[in-house]
């Protein structure tokens, strides 16, 4: 029986794709402020089928660069409408590597704006800008300020009562901590890096 979690099918109807990423490109090229007042935050994903389905998956590399010339429109777009209100706002792009299919424009104001600060651990080793397979004509992501930051995963340990279970986290984690909190035993595994890309104020 065929699994039915599976997203590994050919993809097809590359055109329709296309335009199914220009609709998602203009749906979210305007802030809606009001919204984003009343949420303090907002963003935009790869709300693309096949790749953002349950088990999610990643576009082949042209394809990726097209999404990212359709962010970086919607990020511009983002600033200046957030720099108009002359308001403090946190804004950045969030670039995902291996795992593309988390890319992300993420918005917040008000009080959310703290929450950001450490949403990911900094990557001191890692490049200071995203692989340059990333690179597009539609765009320049040497124009953007970036962090590198990694993406974990964690598991807790309260979560697992079979040994054999046990030793297989010990071996495959990167890290092993102990919550300062509640003394829990917190596996953690690195997945790869995300960059966290901020454009500079309009008027510089």
């Amino acid at each position: 029986m065929a699994n039915p979690f599976s997203n590994k099918k050919k993809v097809r109807g590359w055109k329709r794709r296309v335009r199914q990423l220009e609709r998602l490109r203009q749906a979210h090229l305007r802030l809606d402020m009001d919204a984003l007042r009343a949420a303090e935050r907002e963003y935009v994903k790869i709300w693309l089928d096949p790749w953002s389905r349950l088990v999610p998956r990643n576009p082949p590399y042209w394809y990726r660069r097209r999404i990212l010339a359709a962010f970086m429109d919607i990020l511009h777009s983002w600033r200046d409408a957030l720099e108009a209100t002359g308001e403090p706002y946190y804004l950045e792009l969030w670039l995902f590597h291996p795992d593309f299919h988390g890319t992300q424009v993420v918005a917040a104001v008000g009080d959310v704006i703290g929450f950001y600060d450490n949403t990911f651990e900094p990557a001191e080793n890692a490049p200071p800008r995203p692989p340059a397979l990333y690179d597009g004509p539609a765009y320049d992501l040497d124009g953007l300020r970036w962090r590198p930051g990694t993406e974990i995963t964690v598991q807790l340990g309260s979560d697992v009562d079979d040994p054999e279970e046990v030793a297989r986290l010990l071996r495959e984690a990167d890290r092993v901590q102990t919550s300062k909190y509640t003394g829990d035993t917190i596996y953690i595994f690195e997945k790869g890096r995300v960059w966290q890309g901020s454009l500079p104020a309009a008027s510089t």
